[in-house]
């Protein structure tokens, strides 16, 4: 986002090559094209206005108007500012598949596409973080591996979180839709480098502290292994997946740190379950039982109005508790039905508290408004217990 950053990244640091950002420092420097606006439509009136003059429209907009690099050369460095625009909300990026083949990035489809499709649809703008990754997008050609860090927010995905084959702490820009082909982990660099490449040490201690900001580091780990163990399974690669599990109960341990929803520790106990260990299972998913069921007991200990207030929070410990009970019954685990009856008497404690006779009822199945639900890898809001 800042022109000092963006001097660093164009030049070499060690052993690392400088990025592919091609412009000119006057071209990024601070105040200048903080952000461009996308206009829809706009390519598509040059085009037709220009349609009987093919050199002159060549000139204006390339070969292929739609063309990342042609948006960029020809729009955004625009030396006119009335024109430094992105005067469409679909762009392409065609591909060279040799390149592609070449890279030595995982194939996530039978074939590679033609082209790489980036929408902006509902984008007022595109801010210049975000063109930085569209330049070095344009100028790679896929000879050198772009990556996205799993601790960012969306709004840092430049639109192309599509295309995001996870491979560790970071995710590889590839050109294949990984959303479509439901292809969203490279099963064979994430084994190897949480298996051999990562070094984990001191949580074994059980009197090591962890402060807020280590231990959310440290269940961003804890979810790694577990999307990581999940897609194994689904690959039919169960050996991998129980040396996988074995390790992040090793490395990280519960005594150290606890297991919790958001931390991806349901998605080790089914892991552990389908793995036939089903009193490991049930050993990380009840207590993240009993923490929710302590969670709501405290809700329900409110003053209505108050309760009202606190509705949303509420059911998110009440899905908590919810999942957590489906892990137990995977497990096979006596708790389960305990548990399951935890979990109806909340919901008509609930429902006679918050809704009364309206008929309306909680739904502990997907929560309530907004709430967080977790995905392996992601954080949630605040990675609460």
């Amino acid at each position: 986002q800042t022109d000092w950053y963006i001097d660093q990244m164009k030049r070499p640091a060690y052993d690392s090559p400088a990025v592919p950002i091609h412009w000119s420092r006057l071209q990024y420097v601070a105040g200048t094209r903080e952000g461009t606006s996308v206009r829809p439509g706009t390519l598509e009136q040059v085009l037709e206005y220009y349609k009987d003059d093919p050199e002159t429209l060549r000139q204006m907009v390339g070969d292929n108007p739609y063309e990342l690099k042609n948006i960029i050369d020809h729009w955004v460095l625009n030396p006119n500012p009335d024109l430094r625009i992105i005067p469409t909300d679909s762009i392409v990026v065609t591909i060279d598949k040799e390149a592609v083949r070449r890279s030595g990035m995982m194939m996530a489809a039978d074939s590679i596409p033609d082209v790489m499709h980036i929408s902006l649809k509902g984008k007022r703008a595109v801010y210049k973080n975000e063109m930085m990754m569209y330049e070095m997008l344009a100028q790679c050609n896929w000879e050198r591996p772009l990556y996205v860090a799993i601790t960012v927010g969306k709004d840092n995905y430049g639109s192309l979180g599509d295309y995001f084959v996870r491979e560790g702490l970071a995710d590889r820009i590839t050109p294949f839709n990984t959303k479509q082909s439901g292809r969203t982990v490279d099963t064979g660099k994430m084994y190897d480098n949480l298996m051999n490449r990562f070094r984990f040490g001191g949580l074994d201690n059980p009197k090591f502290y962890l402060d807020e900001t280590v231990s959310r580091m440290c269940y961003t780990h804890r979810r790694m292994f577990a999307q990581l163990a999940t897609a194994l399974m689904a690959e039919g690669k169960k050996d991998k997946a129980r040396n996988l599990v074995r390790k992040a109960e090793r490395v990280m341990p519960p005594a150290t740190l606890p297991h919790t929803f958001a931390g991806g520790s349901l998605d080790l106990a089914r892991v552990w379950a389908q793995l036939g260990e089903k009193k490991q299972a049930a050993a990380i998913a009840l207590p993240v039982a009993r923490t929710a069921s302590e969670y709501v007991n405290w809700y329900l200990s409110m003053p209505d109005d108050m309760l009202a207030r606190e509705e949303q929070d509420c059911m998110y410990y009440l899905y908590q508790l919810h999942r957590a009970t489906e892990a137990l019954q995977e497990a096979s685990s006596p708790q389960a039905g305990e548990m399951a009856k935890r979990l109806d008497s909340y919901n008509r404690i609930l429902q006679a508290r918050l809704y009364g006779a309206s008929g309306m009822t909680p739904s502990v199945e997907h929560g309530a408004r907004n709430v967080p639900v977790n995905v392996p890898g992601e954080a949630t809001e605040g990675d609460r217990k």
